[in-house]
């Protein structure tokens, strides 16, 4: 193989010019890559190369080549010598271990740990964990670095084999844990110890369990340190170990847990550490209670960790959204988990006893920080703060009134968070409630507060009857209409969110502003120039479905088709939230018109079923030949035959995937919820609420309907799981509706059956039923089996 040549291509990829990488990456693959020889070719690469650069795209190719030409794969031997193999495994480890460059190093100790992974499986290379072992002692500094780190890739990779080695392991590490003389080092071996955690169980080894627990406090000091000196690349790993370890064996941290519920709080509160490790700190603090919830309760740390949150929350500059997460930011989030995770006597209790001291601190930010807080645990323990309104809204009415604006937009905004979870119990204060926020829109205040008077106004009217949220109208409705008339594109979204809200609430008395709302509105359902402006669209099109509902069909007829046709033209502007809001759209029309909207299914159906059908992997359940049979027509004369199959049980299987170690970012795509997997979430709900309301209309759909859901039924996510069963229920419900109202008769209680159903509810009940009871066998998520 022409090594010069190689070399060439792999600087090429190295230039700024993108024609030139292009080009280098296609002949690489087709000239190189393709052949064994490359290998051992890269591995010379590796050692002998000046330049670090060259030497670290040749680790990575070589990693990248090992399973390719390495070991035996697909029955096919070994493409790589067997005598070549024993000096191609010593240059590569000669070369990482004398290799200068960290970057480098690392890539080369993967490669290593990528050979070992296919060695020692058939009994090859059994001396490296050995010799690993030595380097890890060696009294050069360099030498225990890349020890450590080649174990820890061995662990990463191999960790049933290498950990069948515990005792030699955690020995060594006690050591190199707490090295005098190397940080990275110490760093490493927090890797690897954090690596072993996974394999470590107080069953099969006790002893390594108690040593781990000898070792934890060396490993809160490295991570004590990395934070103290600010390194933000090192620390990062190790706060992620800290992770693991709540995910492992209870007994792995159990003696040191409260320790470390306490390190990481007290971290979370220092204001000399950096924002980002005390955001992460609060991370961990509630992956404690999404994973040791009994513990965190069992230690009665709620009162402690509620009261540095609110401390931390002092800290809060900005309401408005944003991605940055902050430690105030994370605090917010932590109480939520709190109020959620713990007795209300741990969280809300002394978060309410802490309140006076705040609201009436002389500093604006803890008045702004005990009013925010407030809003977060609603959430978490709503039906508790539902017994303490009567205390809590004088205190949320009085920060609406204070003189610093970001208490007021504070107040709003919590005020927002209590009417979404405490609707009936806010919407009784309605009399002091919405003068108050109508003064809030007279203000000279600017955006923010209008903004967030019109989301509360937008959350707050959903709670109040009818008759009193028509006594609002001639107050609510102008300025509303004078929000929307600003410039700014998310105080217009905000103001059309209120309008919305008030239609809904209002219901047929809202018909007096329907044509100047209609009028006012309708040019914002085609904008999309931007984000801002999809995201109005969003908005507008949201509201008018309100609106639908409120004045009725008849009024609504003038404009449902140009709507239509928006919501359809949104499907294909790549804008995720106007997919869903066009799905929710089209729910809410059938839901309006009924069997009339019957002219919209052919597009609607097309857009659902385009939406479930999207591949989200390459993995997918094989369920192809499900339906084979036919239903008879149940429909009008000349509605199309539905097939569905008969012999369910056997094809309805759990979703079988190929058992491939080197591909673990598939399976990692497999498992992620995706945005795709949430919109397919929202398209099985809407087909149910679709096909509910259009009834026999429907029936021409229903074969690719079923077909469609029982596939969904299986999906990786419990949300696509529980909607599609859902919907199969509904489909059964629907069709028992449409044969009773073709001469069915009606169903009777008791057994036998006094009504025998027909052949076609007969076959879809065995497909609905079927789907069910697979779920019920493997189903996690009790919410899943439950949707029926």
């Amino acid at each position: 193989m022409d090594e010069q040549r190689l070399v060439q291509l792999l600087e090429q990829i190295l230039t700024p010019d993108t024609n030139i990488v292009k080009n280098a990456t296609t002949t690489l693959r087709r000239d190189f890559y393709s052949k064994p020889e490359s290998l051992p070719t890269l591995i010379r690469i590796l050692k002998t190369h000046h330049n670090p650069q060259v030497r670290q795209m040749a680790a990575v190719e070589t990693r990248n080549l090992i399973p390719q030409f390495w070991g035996v794969r697909n029955n096919a031997p070994s493409k790589i010598p067997a005598e070549m193999k024993p000096q191609l495994r010593d240059s590569l480890l000669q070369s990482t271990i004398a290799e200068p460059n960290s970057l480098v190093k690392h890539s080369s100790a993967r490669a290593i740990s990528a050979i070992a992974k296919i060695d020692l499986s058939v009994g090859e290379w059994l001396e490296l964990p050995g010799y690993l072992l030595e380097a890890a002692m060696s009294p050069k500094a360099e030498d225990r670095e890349v020890g450590v780190y080649i174990l820890y890739t061995l662990l990463e990779t191999l960790e049933d084999a290498v950990a069948d080695r515990w005792r030699d392991f955690l020995q060594l590490f006690s050591r190199t844990i707490v090295d005098q003389e190397s940080m990275a080092v110490r760093l490493n071996t927090l890797l690897a110890l954090g690596k072993m955690a996974e394999s470590l169980n107080s069953e099969d080894h006790p002893e390594g369990v108690s040593a781990f627990r000898d070792v934890l406090p060396s490993m809160v000091n490295v991570l004590r340190e990395l934070v103290a000196s600010g390194d933000e690349e090192k620390a990062n790993p190790s706060f992620e170990v800290f992770q693991t370890l709540l995910i492992g064996d209870p007994a792995l941290i159990s003696t040191h847990f409260r320790d470390l519920v306490q390190f990481f709080s007290e971290m979370a509160s220092s204001k000399e550490i950096d924002d980002d490790f005390r955001a992460k700190a609060i991370s961990f603090l509630m992956s404690c209670l999404r994973y040791k919830k009994m513990k965190m309760q069992g230690l009665r740390v709620g009162e402690e960790l509620t009261l540095r949150a609110l401390g931390i929350v002092t800290e809060f500059k900005e309401i408005e959204d944003s991605d940055d997460m902050t430690p105030s930011r994370s605090a917010l989030g932590l109480l939520d988990y709190l109020s959620a995770s713990l007795p209300p006597s741990q969280v809300v209790v002394p978060l309410l006893n802490a309140l006076p001291g705040y609201v009436s601190h002389q500093d604006p930010d803890y008045r702004k920080a005990a009013v925010l807080a407030l809003g977060m645990c609603v959430e978490g323990a709503p039906d508790f703060i539902a017994t303490q309104i009567g205390h809590i809204f004088p205190v949320v009415l009085t920060l609406l009134a204070d003189p610093e604006s970001r208490v007021r937009q504070a107040a709003l905004h919590t005020i927002a968070q209590l009417a979404d979870d405490l609707a009936e119990d806010m919407g009784k204060e309605h009399a002091r409630l919405i003068p108050a926020l109508i003064a809030m829109l007279d203000s000279s205040d600017g955006l923010d507060i209008w903004k967030a008077a019109c989301n509360a106004i937008d959350a707050v009217l959903v709670g109040i009857e009818q008759s009193d949220v028509t006594s609002y109208l001639p107050q609510i409705m102008p300025r509303l209409f004078r929000m929307f008339s600003q410039e700014d594109l998310k105080l217009k979204a905000a103001a059309v969110g209120g309008i919305g809200s008030t239609a809904m609430a209002a219901k047929g008395d809202f018909t007096v502003y329907f044509v100047e709302t209609m009028n006012a509105l309708s040019p914002y359902i085609s904008v999309k120039d931007s984000e801002e402006e999809l995201d109005l669209r969003g908005v507008v099109v949201d509201a008018m479905a309100a609106i639908a509902e409120s004045v009725g069909m008849q009024a609504f007829t003038p404009y449902v088709e140009p709507l239509m046709q928006s919501t359809e033209d949104a499907l294909n502007l790549g804008h995720p939230r106007l997919r869903e809001t066009s799905f929710m759209f089209f729910a809410t029309m059938a839901k309006v018109y009924g069997e009339n909207f019957v002219t919209f299914l052919p597009n609607v159906t097309q857009a659902l079923f385009s939406s479930l059908e999207q591949t989200e992997t390459d993995i997918e359940a094989d369920i192809e030949g499900l339906f084979a049979g036919n239903i008879t027509s149940v429909g009008a004369e000349g509605t199309q035959r539905a097939s569905l199959g008969s012999d369910i049980n056997a094809e309805i299987a759990d979703i079988e995937v190929e058992d491939d170690e080197d591909d673990e970012a598939l399976w990692d795509d497999f498992t992620a919820v995706s945005a795709v997997a949430l919109e397919k979430e929202v398209a099985a709900e809407v087909i149910g609420d679709v096909l509910s309301h259009c009834k026999e209309g429907y029936l021409q759909y229903l074969e690719k309907t079923v077909e469609l859901l029982a596939e969904k039924a299986q999906h990786p996510y419990e949300g696509v799981r529980k909607a599609s069963i859902s919907t199969l229920w509904r489909a059964y419900a629907t069709l028992w509706q449409v044969m009773e109202n073709q001469g069915m008769a009606k169903w009777q209680p008791g057994l036998p059956l006094k009504v025998q159903p027909s052949p076609e509810l007969q076959k879809l009940g065995t497909v609905v039923i079927t789907c069910t009871i697979v779920n019920w066998k493997n189903e996690t998520d009790r919410q899943v089996p439950s949707s029926p």
